[in-house]
């Protein structure tokens, strides 16, 4: 998808104001996490003073987040309405669960946000219709977030979309192709006091929520998150990620313990499934950038590469007579990008198959797994799949025009037995390709742009062939309404 359709909800390569933030960081090596939530980026640049070297249009998108003052009391509030309207039948990935199911979709919507202090409530709820070819209303609210941030911790409630881990296109862990689960979250972002400052930067964070969209399997699950980040230097990123679907309806509770740290799955000893049971994902993942501007100056941005490495579901291994928890399948995500001028260069590739394991779903208890309304809350491929990717960006001011083309291959699998992976017949293959444009018209951020689909055996069914299109046009960012002048 090449639409922008509320600021800062889209995933990293789409959002113009979190890629612009995320070119400063990695460009002058700023210390400070990329990835994660979709304003830490922004938050970043914050933190740091970025804002003042920031050119205007950059510091207009991110306006309400550079003029923030946590010391003060005194209420700030910022409004920017946004609309859009496609035309077409594909359906696009990475927006907040909302497929587009319509051959004709406007949506009108805002997003907004109120600061006092460290206090902060942001929402962004939108409408609108889905024609195809009967009428079906929406209504959307990706995020709605209140508590306490003061920059170096922060603590509240709500549901607003997540990107964890270092990938641009799509994210093993938890990423924004579905709605997001409400939750409460908390979480630390900064240096040791004293000599210890040395040792680098730490991000901790830490939530549990629900999964509350209907399910077939446990309805209203609880879902645990755990962060932890380490940055060395600014050139090296490493982080550490755990999501834990546990407990719902009709299931007994998990003992706290095990929630920390299961070292009792109950896998071969509860047929009946009576047990309390958890379903897990965790991953490791590393970045590395080359700061080029900041070493060479000139035209040179940066030069960077990541590696995301996860595992699904939870078995146990035993150090002598000690148990621990080990996780089962495996998926892999590589990355890099090279920025050099106007122009970002990206590529990306992501395996998630196993012979053994189903990634996202099949688990015994938990069918559904990490889904919300049957969507993905990782990686857009989806289970038993294989996706390359790329982009390429170039920047002007004022403006960013882009291409890019992404190949999926997925595999139905039917079960797995004694060993053995059982398969349908045929592989489907999806490509797709599109060209995309973002404009600054007098303050206003203006998108559009235009998505082809192919694919083939569609459904895993034989010589079923799709061909798809989509159109985009939008207000990505509409006339800033404030409580007081910039």
């Amino acid at each position: 998808m090449l639409l922008l359709v509320t600021l800062a909800l889209a995933a990293p390569d789409d959002d113009v104001a979190r890629a612009a933030a995320t070119r400063q960081v990695l460009d002058d090596g700023i210390d400070a996490f990329t990835g994660l939530a979709p304003e830490s980026d922004a938050r970043a640049v914050w933190q740091l003073g970025g804002c003042e070297d920031a050119s205007d249009w950059v510091k207009d998108l991110l306006s309400a987040t550079c003029a923030r003052d946590v010391t003060s009391r005194r209420p700030s509030w910022e409004l920017r309405p946004t609309a859009s309207v496609d035309v077409g039948n594909l359906s696009p990935t990475n927006v907040s669960g909302d497929e587009a199911p319509g051959w004709f979709g406007p949506r009108v919507g805002a997003r907004g946000v109120v600061y006092a202090g460290p206090m902060v409530l942001r929402a962004a709820p939108s409408v609108g219709l889905d024609v195809a070819p009967g009428v079906t209303p929406t209504v959307r609210v990706p995020e709605l977030w209140m508590g306490y941030d003061s920059g170096k911790g922060w603590f509240g409630v709500g549901q607003q979309d997540r990107w964890m881990g270092p990938g641009e296109h799509g994210s093993l862990l938890l990423s924004d192709n579905a709605v997001a689960p409400w939750m409460l979250n908390g979480g630390l972002d900064g240096h040791f006091p004293g000599w210890a400052r040395h040792l680098g930067r730490f991000r901790v964070e830490m939530g549990v929520g629900v999964l509350a969209e209907p399910r077939t399997d446990v309805p209203l699950p609880g879902l645990l998150l755990m962060d932890f980040r380490w940055l060395p230097v600014p050139e090296l990123e490493i982080g550490v990620n755990r999501l834990s679907i546990f407990g719902g309806e009709g299931r007994p509770a998990v003992d706290f313990s095990q929630l920390l740290l299961p070292t009792e799955p109950h896998v071969s000893d509860d047929p009946d499934k009576l047990l309390a049971d958890q379903d897990e994902l965790a991953t490791v993942n590393i970045k590395v950038n080359a700061p080029l501007h900041r070493w060479l100056g000139g035209p040179f941005g940066h030069l960077s590469g990541w590696w995301e490495y996860g595992g699904e579901d939870m078995i146990v291994r035993k150090l002598g007579d000690v148990p621990y928890p080990a996780l089962a399948g495996v998926a892999n995500l590589y990355g890099g990008e090279l920025s050099m001028g106007p122009v970002v260069a990206t590529g990306e590739y992501a395996r998630l198959m196993d012979d053994a394991f189903r990634w996202y779903v099949g688990h015994r208890v938990y069918h559904e797994g990490f889904t919300q309304d049957g969507q993905v809350m990782g990686h857009f491929g989806g289970p038993d799949s294989e996706t390359a990717s790329g982009q390429l960006s170039v920047w002007g001011k004022g403006w960013r025009a882009r291409g890019w083309g992404d190949w999926t291959r997925r595999v139905g699998v039917i079960d797995t037995a004694n060993g053995k992976v059982y398969t349908l017949q045929n592989e489907e293959r999806r490509y797709r390709g599109g060209l995309g444009l973002d404009l600054d018209v007098h303050g206003l951020w203006l998108s559009g742009g235009y998505t082809y689909g192919q694919t083939e055996n569609a459904n895993f069914t034989d010589r079923r062939d799709t061909v798809e299109h989509r159109f985009v046009l939008a207000l990505a960012s509409g006339p800033a309404l404030r409580s007081a002048p910039r």
